[in-house]
């Protein structure tokens, strides 16, 4: 029987999680799925490694390998700002992470609990 692969967006808290060592995580960016990041991800993990740049260029090493790095374009802009006005909490990054997801027809994998409102969200509890 042939597996079907998901594609998965991967929001930054799972990539945060991936490099503490979170096993739960592992399996999903080890794995076989179509795997996506959003360039918004680029940009929150940019702002928590500002002090360490050689970190932050391995872990963008990464990601680039393990993942397609997609862009926000007009329309994901557009479906996040509609996104937005539902959500009652969480910003604008995390709405352009699942305005991406659903512009893929993907998941997102996260443990952020402002995400649970959405379909289609592969979260990870206990954190």
């Amino acid at each position: 029987m042939e597996r079907i692969n998901i594609v998965i967006v991967l929001d930054t808290w799972a990539w945060v999680h991936y490099w503490q060592g979170d096993m739960r995580v592992h399996p999903f960016i080890e794995g076989t799925e179509h795997l996506i990041t959003s360039v918004i991800t680029i940009a929150e993990l940019e702002r928590h490694n500002t002090v360490n740049p050689t970190k932050m260029e391995e872990m963008l090493l990464e990601i680039r390998q393990r993942s397609r790095i997609v862009p926000i374009d007009i329309s994901i802009a557009r479906l996040a700002g509609g996104v937005r006005s539902t959500m009652k909490e969480g910003g604008i990054a995390d709405a352009l992470i699942i305005a991406t997801a659903m512009k893929n027809h993907a998941k997102v994998l996260t443990g952020d609990p402002h995400f649970k409102i959405f379909p289609g969200v592969i979260f990870i509890d206990g954190t």
